[in-house]
């Protein structure tokens, strides 16, 4: 699976992404702001990776390496189906993440990576609603979740660090 934007190429989560995860997670500006904010493991990486290709094969859908140009690896768009209790809402959502690479920020490249994936979302049918979660404190996701036409929702403390929780239904037309 293959979607491309303007300046951007987003491909299916593969075997071939590990190791641009990997390095990506090695960098302290880059989970700041995912989960407890400390670099990743080889083994914890592996085990998310490991993940994300079964999701790929259970429901057709999932993580999205990005890239600015052929062969590199800029960041991650991800999509993942969550419960009614997983999703903190009290119905099924698809949560939508994302990381890019300290090196291509400031391009603008997050906010067209996930409205491309949006977009396929809703139009695979994929999601009725999508859920971003973020810190609040995170400025640059949190301006990226408004230019989506997300929703606050609510907050809640997640290993001691308050998150947001924001929502987006798939558009009726």
């Amino acid at each position: 699976m293959l979607i491309t934007t303007e300046r951007l190429t987003l491909h299916a989560w593969s075997e071939a992404c590990f190791a641009g995860l990997f390095a990506l997670a090695q960098l302290p500006e880059t989970v700041r702001y995912v989960g407890t904010g400390v670099r990743w493991s080889r083994a914890y990486t592996l085990a998310k990776h490991r993940a994300t290709l079964a999701h790929w094969t259970e429901h057709g859908f999932g993580w999205f390496a990005v890239s600015a140009t052929p062969g590199s690896f800029d960041g991650v768009v991800s999509l993942v189906r969550r419960t009614a209790m997983e999703s903190g809402l009290g119905r099924p959502a698809v949560e939508m993440g994302w990381w890019i690479a300290p090196s291509a920020w400031g391009r603008g490249y997050a906010t067209e990576a996930t409205t491309a994936v949006r977009d396929r979302a809703f139009a695979s049918a994929w999601a009725d609603r999508l859920l971003a979660v973020y810190e609040p404190a995170n400025k640059p996701s949190a301006r990226v979740v408004e230019k989506l036409g997300f929703t606050v929702h609510s907050k809640f403390v997640l290993d001691g660090r308050v998150e947001q929780r924001a929502v987006l239904e798939r558009p009726h037309s």
